[in-house]
Formats: structure tokens, sequence, C-alpha cells
């Protein structure tokens, strides 16, 4: 028996709204057709069936949803009245498409018809889940064009580089053990092994962005998205990048000082979120000087010439996937981590400045947090946390200008390392200006 509530009816509002987000899609989509084939009149049988399709849209998908919602409340804890509404739907659409079917005619609105009032049915269960996973179905059929223009443009290595990635990710590593092996509990084989997925992840998101948007706007969105999980990856994978294709030069560094100018923003804001306002409001002003000042460097890269050339060449295609040099920096970032973790316990807690500028080598991320949270539970003075993740992020700036000498050579490493020179003094003036 249905309680007329009002935690039903917004529940059942829900499943109405997911219905309709889904159905127009298809009803837009189905206009579209239907809108570009109107002047042809060779293709006036398809115009029908393009109009018959429409009729799998806003209101069919609503009722839908909102028929697998109902299924769920008037059936109980029973599975036989979902099951029959399920089947019910299915022989509709089955009919339906039989009906309608033409030699060009796809399943995507069939198949999307048919997950509705399994929607309807989820949304009693987890609605967070049921509107997240519509979410996705909506965008999966609002993907068609971007799909069919970027299909031309794959090759097989493309497919089978993401599907080693996919591997690595999905399989590899959930079976590497997390128990740490070293004496300071920092590095466990698992870790090693994130290190080298996500410099191998970097590497192909470089390579897919620079494939579909061109070298210019794909590097940009390599160093903002890479840079929000490591701008030392970006700059390691950035620098191989380059010295394999002087051509890659100008991209590459404009992804690495890009991810720099996003590292700034995110040790803003975890030192916000964990150390609070007393932290955040001493160290604002140096990150905003370093950040400015990359951003600076970034647009002056970036900037096309007087003479009409960008600075920013075409990159010729390569292999995206290369593992084994992914391994082999990875195990270099692994090195580091633990020669920073011994020189921490060596020097103590009256070392912090001394360990954060070692730790801060090959990650600011911890040390952020580390002396964020001691502000709290230590009374440890916002002036020295502040000093102590600025010299993190000038070991960290410092060890990014090596990678890029040693991996991507000296016409690369050069260049940016005076550009990462500068962002750091930015930010130690402001320290010093503070002080």
């Amino acid at each position: 028996m249905l309680s007329l509530d009002f935690s039903t009816l917004k529940e059942a509002g829900m499943a109405v709204a997911l219905g309709l987000m889904m159905g127009l899609e298809r009803e837009r989509s189905g206009f579209e057709r239907t809108h570009e084939n109107r002047d042809e009149p060779q293709r006036r049988e398809s115009d029908h069936v393009e109009s018959l399709h429409g009729s799998l849209g806003a209101r069919t998908f609503a009722l839908l949803t909102l028929l697998g919602w109902i299924s769920v409340k008037v059936g109980g804890d029973g599975l036989a009245m979902p099951i029959a509404v399920q089947a019910f739907v299915a022989l509709l659409v089955g009919l339906f498409y039989h009906q309608t079917s033409s030699p060009d005619r796809g399943l995507t609105t069939e198949v999307a018809a048919l997950a509705a009032p399994l929607l309807g049915m989820l949304l009693t269960r987890d609605a967070l889940l049921a509107v997240a996973l519509a979410v996705i179905v909506t965008l999966l059929l609002l993907s068609k064009p971007w799909i069919r223009a970027w299909i031309p443009r794959l090759h097989r290595e493309d497919l089978t580089s993401a599907m080693q990635l996919l591997i690595v990710f999905a399989i590899m590593l959930p079976l590497l053990p997390s128990r740490t092996l070293d004496p300071w509990g920092v590095l466990s084989p698992q870790k090693v092994g994130w290190m080298v997925a996500l410099i191998a992840a970097v590497d192909f998101l470089g390579y897919a962005l620079n494939r579909v948007l061109g070298s210019r706007r794909g590097a940009v969105m390599t160093g903002l998205v890479g840079g929000m999980v490591s701008s030392t990856v970006v700059t390691v994978a950035m620098s191989r990048q380059a010295k394999d294709d002087p051509s890659f030069r100008g991209p590459g560094q404009v992804a690495v000082i890009l991810a720099c100018a996003v590292m700034g923003v995110r040790v803003a804001i975890l030192a916000g979120v964990v150390g609070g306002p007393e932290l955040v409001r001493p160290l604002l002003l140096p990150i905003t000087a370093m950040v400015a000042t990359l951003l600076a460097a970034a647009w002056w890269t970036f900037r096309p010439s007087t003479s009409g050339a960008t600075g920013l060449e075409e990159m010729p295609l390569r292999n995206p996937f290369q593992l084994k040099r992914a391994l082999g920096w990875g195990l270099a970032l692994a090195t580091v981590i633990l020669v920073s973790a011994a020189a921490r316990a060596w020097f103590g807690d009256r070392g912090l400045l001394v360990a954060a500028g070692l730790s801060g080598v090959a990650d600011v991320d911890p040390i952020t947090l580390a002396v964020s949270s001691q502000m709290h539970t230590t009374s440890l003075p916002a002036g020295t946390a502040v000093l102590a993740i600025v010299m993190a992020i000038a070991s960290n700036t410092l060890a990014k200008a090596g990678f890029a000498w040693i991996s991507g050579g000296r016409a690369f490493g050069l260049r940016l390392t005076a550009m990462l020179a500068a962002s750091l003094v930015a930010a130690l003036a402001m320290v010093a200006f503070k002080l």
C-alpha cells in the first residue's frame, strides 16, 4: 500500500524527471534527423521511419521510468512484479522496433528504453546511483556526433594502447600488495605500480588530446588535467615526448607549466581544508605569485608570434603507450621517496624544514597534509608551516627542472628551468615580504 507522503511523491517526481532527461535527448535527436532529410525526396520513407522513431520520446521515457518505480512500490520486497514489468516493456520495445526498423536503423534508443524502467526501480533502493546512471546514459546518447567524428581518427595502435592501459589499471594494480616493505613504511609495491600507471596514463592522455584537439589545445588540457594528479608525472611524461620529437618542446613546456600552476592551487586547497584559514591566509600570497608567474609564462609560450607562427608545432604521431620507460621512471621516483623518508627519520621533527625540502622532491601533497594537521595536533606555528610548504614547493620545482634536463634534454630543460625559477623567485619574495 503506497503512503501519499512528501517523500513518496518526491521519489515519483524524480522517476519522471530521469525519464524526461533521457527522452528529451532522444526526441531532439529524432527531430534533427527528420529536419536534415526534409528536402530529400528520395528519403521520404526514411523520414516517415524517423518520425515514428521519435515516438520513443520524452513522454514515453518518463512513463517507462515511472512504471519501473511503481513496480517496486507495488510489488514490495518481491521480484515478481518488477520482472513482469521489465518483460512487458521488452516486449513492447521489441514490437516497436520490428514495425519501424530500417536498414540504417540502430538499437540505441531501444536499449535506452529498456534501461529506463530499471532506473526507476533502482531509484527506490539508491537514488544517488540511479541519478548518476541516468546522467551517464544521457551523456552516451548525446555522444554520437563526437564518437562519429573521432572514429576516423583512430588507429589500431590507439585501441591497442588503450586496452593495455586499461589492463594495467583494472587487473595489474589491484593484484599488487598494498603492504609497505621498507623500514619507514612509506612505499608499497602498489604505490610503485600507481606511479608507473600514472606516468603511462598521462603520456597516453597527452597523445589522445593532441590527436583530438591538436597540439596547442591538447597541451593545455594535458597540463590542467594531469596537474590535478601529479605535476611531477606530467613533467616526466612531457620531457620524454619532447626528447623523442623536438617539435613537441613548445607544447610540452606549456603542459608542464600549467601542471605546476594547478599544483599550486591544489596545495592551497589542501592547506585550507586541513589547516584552516590561519594557514591558508599567509600561504595565499606566495601561492598566488607563483601561479600568476606560471600562467604568464604559459601564455608567453602559447601565444602566436609576430610572424604568424605559433611556436607550438604539430607533433608527429607515435605509439602512446611505452610501459617499459614508464616503469623506469616510476622506480626512479620510488627511490626518491625512500631517500626522503630516510632523511626525515634521521633528522626527526626538529628538522622539519629539511624534511619538507627532501620529501618535496617527490611530492608536495604529503608534507602539506602533515604540517597542516600538525597545526592542530602539536600547535605548530603557522609561519613554520608556511615555510615548510614553500620549502617543499621549492624542492619540487627544482626537481622538476632536473627531470626536464635529464629526460627532455638541454633545449627543453633550459627554457623550462628559467620559467620555473621565475615562479619560485616570485613565491619566495612574497614569503620574505610577509616575514
